[in-house]
């Protein structure tokens, strides 16, 4: 039975540190420099191992939090169907895990972000780990997700996504957002290929489906079918 042991009390604890936790994060500390903010992280890394994408248009407020966190930028992106292919001139843009770690390292002071946290027990005010050491906080904000929806009855975007790093240059000069020419399985399937450099590309096997089984083998194989056929 460890001692309690106190962190220093803080004005904001954020409970997990991915992609809406570290972007509330970043937020509070741009917007409300005053307050002390410390985020609680499970992992060794904030942001798991993601590459988070979208459409400059999405975003208009916010826009100046997510621009240290972009990793790769296009100034157009193609899709392909069956029957049909078009090149659209929007903006697309990638978010990596990796920024999204090292921005909140960096934004965070000293001892504000608490990795290999297992948190035990929370309340609107304190949050109890795993080692006995309590943090008291003038708000607490779980972001390690949602839960349950049982009022809400959809269905499931799921993917699996591989960077791969190449021999040769591939020669894609801007992504491919939604290519549905390939095999369909198990809902509407589709892949992205994201060209992080001439050398490196991302390619993320996609379903839109009704339930939420992800075989991650079949898909690792399916991107490199993929990739073969993309030569």
């Amino acid at each position: 039975h460890g001692t309690m042991m106190s962190i220093a009390s803080t004005d904001i604890a954020i409970l997990g540190g991915g992609l809406s936790g570290g972007l509330l994060a970043l937020a509070l500390c741009a917007r409300k420099p005053h307050l002390k903010v410390t985020v609680f992280e499970q992992g060794e890394r904030c942001g798991g191992d993601h590459v988070w994408s979208y459409f400059a248009s999405d975003i208009d407020e916010g826009a100046d939090l997510l621009a240290p966190l972009i990793a790769a930028r296009w100034d157009g992106y193609d899709v392909r169907f069956p029957k049909r292919r078009r090149t659209l001139n929007t903006t697309y843009q990638s978010v990596t895990s990796e920024r999204l770690d090292a921005v909140l390292r960096a934004t965070l002071p000293e001892g504000h972000l608490i990795t290999g946290a297992t948190v035990t027990h929370v309340t609107p005010h304190t949050v109890t780990l795993g080692d006995g050491r309590t943090c008291n906080a003038g708000a607490v904000i779980d972001a390690r997700g949602a839960q349950s929806f049982p009022h809400m009855m959809g269905g499931w975007q799921k993917f699996t996504g591989q960077m791969l790093r190449l021999s040769a240059p591939h020669g894609l000069v801007r992504p491919i957002v939604m290519d549905a020419t390939v095999a369909q399985h198990d809902g509407y399937r589709f892949i992205y290929t994201l060209p992080f450099s001439p050398t490196e590309v991302f390619v993320e096997d996609t379903y839109y489906a009704d339930g939420p089984t992800l075989d991650a083998p079949t898909m690792r194989e399916r991107i490199a079918d993929y990739a073969v056929q993309q030569g």
